[in-house]
């Protein structure tokens, strides 16, 4: 069963929780026992999208790539240098070196901030997604607490007016 389906299944018992608890008289409202709501708002948040629990580990993966992007260009950066001291130890090709070297520190500084920005262009996409995927859920939340709200109003109006037309 997808977890949207379960979702509306988790509302729709709240639903009937708040429709079968005992009416205050003359205050429209009624008498909910905490532990089977706090039961159920539990169920709900067990029944969230898994976009939602995966946030946290977007968040890290994110953070992952980031970091190995990083230790790739330290480990180039660092092969390029020991490339280049071994060049500079050789008198002949002393000046050919120099230029190799620095090419090659280029370069790998280059390669270096092009996956920096790939990570970061990765990472925001996902968090865009995901957000997008948070906002869609949270409408649908929304939609089902005015539902609710929609559905509990009129029928304490028409209860209320029975009672008050009872009492005459």
């Amino acid at each position: 069963m997808s977890s949207n389906m379960n979702l509306v299944m988790l509302l729709d018992k709240m639903e009937e929780l708040i429709d079968k608890a005992p009416e205050i008289p003359l205050t429209g409202r009624v008498l909910l026992d905490s532990d089977d709501v706090l039961d159920l708002v539990d169920k709900i948040r067990n029944s969230l999208p898994d976009e939602v629990r995966k946030a946290e580990m977007v968040s890290t993966e994110k953070d992952r790539v980031i970091s190995e992007g990083q230790q790739k260009a330290e480990r180039m950066i660092s092969q390029a240098e020991e490339y280049a001291n071994k060049l500079i130890q050789d008198h002949e090709i002393t000046r050919q070196a120099q230029q190799e070297a620095d090419r090659i520190l280029d370069e790998s500084r280059a390669k270096a901030e092009e996956m920096e920005e790939g990570a970061r262009s990765y990472a925001q996409d996902i968090l865009a997604n995901l957000q997008n995927s948070l906002e869609k859920t949270l409408t649908q939340v929304n939609r089902g607490k005015e539902e609710l709200e929609n559905r509990e109003q009129p029928d304490s109006r028409e209860e209320v007016e029975s009672r008050e037309s009872r009492a005459e």
